[in-house]
This record gives C-alpha cells, structure tokens and sequence, in this order.
C-alpha cells in the first residue's frame, strides 16, 4: 500500500515538472535544440529526484510503520496468552507511550489470567458442587463436583438445569427463590443415585455477569448422606440410652414407693426388694460407665501409640477376674498362646479382651468354654475369643457392633448386659489402628478375631 502511494506521488511530481517545462518553452520561445537539451537534463533530474525520494520515503515508512508492526506482533502475542518483551533500545521516543501502555496490558492481563486459573482450582478440588444460572435459570458455569453429581459434560452451558436435575421441588425452590428475591436451602434425595442425601443451597446473585451474560442465582450442592445417617444414629443413640435408664429408674421407683408406703412388712420381703434396688442400680452405674467409655473413645484421636502391652498378660488378669463369673455359669475359660506385644494401653486391652470373654460367658450353655488364644502374624498381633455358645444369627452378624444391638434381648438383660460392650471393642480396635472379624454359626458358637499393630 505504502509502495503504491509513494510512486503516485512520485508520477504527479513529474508529471508537474514537465508541464512546467513544456509551458516554459513556449513562453519562453526556446529552439527545438534547446528544448531537447532541456528535456534530457529534465528526465536526468526527474530520474535522480525520483530515487532520492525513493529512498527518503523507505527510510521514513520503515521508521514510522515498524514500530507499529512491532505493536501489533505483541497484542497479538499478548492475546494469545504468550509472554513478550519490549526491547526499549531499539524503541523510538515518541513510541515509548505505545509500549508502556502495552506492556501494563500484558501485565494485567496474565494478572487476570492467573486470577481466574486460581479460582478455577478452588471451584474444582471443592467437594461441593456450585453452579451458576441466568436469569432464565440457564447454566452458566458448573465446577467438577457439580459435574459429577449430575454427569454433565464439561461444555455444559446455556441449557435448562432441569435437564440434569429433574425434581419438581428443586424448580419450586428456583422459582420461590425467583419470586422473593431470598435464599432458599432444600434437602432432597439424589434425583439418580438413590440412598444419597443432597442440600441445596440456592442464593440470588445480582449486578454480576459472566461471559456477558447476566448471572441470576448460585446454587451450592453438598452431599449430606454422612451427615443424614450421623443424625440418625445419634438420634436412636438417644432414644435407646433413654430407654435404659428408664427401664431400671422405673423398677427402683417402684420397689422405693412400695418400702415407703409401708406395703412390704416382712424383713424377707423388704430385703428382697433392696436386694433388686441394688441390681438395678447397679446396671445403671455399668450402662453409665460404659457410655463414657464410648464417647472417651470417640472423643480420643491417636496417630501413633507409643505404649504396649503384654497381650497374654493382660487375658489372664481377665480370665482371672471372670473365673467366679465362669464357674457360676458352668462355663470353662481357657487361655494360650505366646508373649506378643501390642501397640496399646494396658488397660484398654483388658477393656477390649474384658467385653470378649465376657460375653463368651453370658451367651453360653452350661458345659460350654470360652477359649483365646494370642499370637503374632505379620506385624499384628492376633487375638482370637472363641466360644461354644448359642451363635448370632447371619442377618445380625452386621449389627451386633451397634449400640444396643442385642441377638436376645431377655437374656442379656437377665445377665446385666447394657448392649454396648460389642461397640466398645470395635472403637479400642479402631483408635489403635486393628481390625477385625467375625465368624459365627448358630447354636454352635462364634469367634471374634482381632488384629492390633504390634509393638515395636
């Protein structure tokens, strides 16, 4: 372009030249010769001029037009979100605005770039899920957990939400949200995954846009399955710890008005009746305890125990103290196995082997043993209680580790048994870091089997 210009102007300088020297000849009445002569001179000088122009103008379009090359070289490095260096140097004074204003462009611009990388990071490694909607309540933008919750592709955008979450409350809950101008929080069963709890919490956005697009409302997804099912246990932990310390409160109001009313005459009769006060009291005293063992054990966190413990040892301390419990019942305890040490408390394995044993004993028939054995395998230390009982049933094998869960109800309460000895083992095995497992056939027995870290 700048090649054509400068040779029209070059032509129109000529052409001016020589009408001018076309009417300077006649005006001047010059001979043929002369004119001749003058015509050469002027071709020779036009010639000259021409390319003295030539190289002036080349010179002054490439001052002039290489900066701005250069200019748009680095918006458009800039734009495609390459990094790129002015060199001052080389750069003409009356320039350097252009490139300071593009060098704080660039700057700006891998500001903003590196803003949004970030708070696409933190979207996506959310366990939440966000989505934003249109005024239409169209989908704007969606984060990875979103995504996943509802299988949606990655260029999820300007499409209805309800086509990948079809539920008739969470469209009353959008148009509630609509209407009011005011949050909304919902909670609704997973509209696919069946069993799993969401809350939604729906939020009107306003003077905010997105890609251009005005931004209607954020809606924020969290799974509260967990949380549903912890609610429900403490719930029916409640409702359990009330019964039981109501079934044995009932029993001694009883047994106290009937002394204080002056029904119960006999000294038989009103020994026997503080005789059964003293039972129940005492049950009372062991489902306390055993309640705060639990929440001592849930409230303890352990990343490593630096204690341990002599695993035979501590089964015979057991075996001793519930030899009087297993002679009374007719039931033989029997201990084996070699010194293994294991990476817990002292107390808190007698605790654990004291549950054990114990309820080898109250679950048993007369004739029946009680059996554990200790050894070490692997690294852990194996600790298997095995009895000759009445065995749990296969659909209750899953729940005997609950709070409560009794297989026989009547019997356990006849032995004094509170329900939650199962779950103390299975926390102490837990917090040190064990596991275990249970084998059991009805009418002939089961066998728990415990393996802590050993020591060392």
């Amino acid at each position: 372009m700048k090649k054509h210009i400068f040779s029209a102007m070059l032509l129109a300088a000529g052409l001016s030249m020589l009408l001018f020297g076309v009417l300077a000849a006649l005006l001047l009445e010059v001979s043929v010769r002369e004119l001749l002569i003058l015509g050469v001179l002027f071709v020779f000088c036009v010639t000259v001029g021409s390319l003295i122009v030539r190289e002036i103008a080349g010179r002054l379009s490439a001052r002039v037009f290489l900066p701005l090359r250069t200019a748009e070289e680095a918006l458009h490095k800039i734009a495609a979100g390459e990094v790129y260096a002015v060199d001052w140097s080389k750069t003409e004074e009356e320039y350097i605005s252009l490139f300071r204003a593009i060098e704080w462009l660039e700057g700006r611009m891998h500001s903003l770039a590196a803003e949004r990388d970030k708070v696409n990071l933190i979207l996506d490694c959310m366990d939440e899920g966000v989505v934003l909607l249109d005024e239409k309540t169209e989908l704007l933008a969606s984060n990875r957990a979103a995504r996943k919750l509802f299988h949606m592709p990655e260029d999820a955008e300007n499409v209805e939400i309800t086509a990948y979450i079809r539920s008739r409350r969470l469209n009353d809950a959008i148009h509630e949200l609509q209407t009011k101008k005011e949050s909304v929080v919902l909670d609704m069963e997973h509209p696919r995954r069946q069993g799993r709890s969401l809350r939604f919490f729906l939020s009107p956005v306003t003077r905010q846009r997105y890609k251009g697009q005005q931004v209607g409302m954020s809606i924020l997804i969290s799974d509260v399955t967990e949380l549903k099912r912890a609610e429900g246990i403490r719930s029916e932990f409640t409702a359990n710890v009330s019964h039981e310390l109501k079934t044995p409160l009932t029993s001694i109001k009883g047994f106290t008005d009937m002394l204080a009313s002056g029904m119960v005459v006999s000294p038989e009769d009103q020994k026997r009746f503080l005789t059964m006060i003293s039972v129940e009291v005492d049950r009372l005293i062991d489902l306390i305890n055993d309640i705060l063992k639990l929440s001592e054990l849930e409230s303890v966190a352990i990343a490593q125990c630096e204690e341990q413990s002599d695993a035979l040892g501590a089964a015979r301390e057991v075996a001793a103290f519930l030899a009087p419990v297993a002679e009374k019942a007719n039931v033989s305890l029997n201990v084996s196995g070699e010194h293994v040490s294991a990476a817990i408390p002292f107390d808190r394995l007698k605790e654990l082997l004291l549950n054990l044993m114990e309820n080898g004993i109250k679950y048993n028939e007369p004739g029946g043993s009680v059996s554990a054995s200790l050894e070490q395998e692997e690294g852990m230390v194996k600790i298997t209680v095995s009895d000759t009982g009445i065995g749990i049933p296969e659909e209750s094998k899953s729940r005997v580790f609950e709070r409560f869960y009794r297989v026989e109800k009547g019997r356990a309460r006849k032995n004094g048994g509170t329900g939650l000895g199962l779950a103390i083992v299975k926390h102490i095995v837990v917090l040190y870091g064990g596991r275990m497992a249970l084998e059991s056939e009805l009418g002939k027995g089961s066998t728990f089997t415990v393996f802590l870290p050993a020591a060392g």
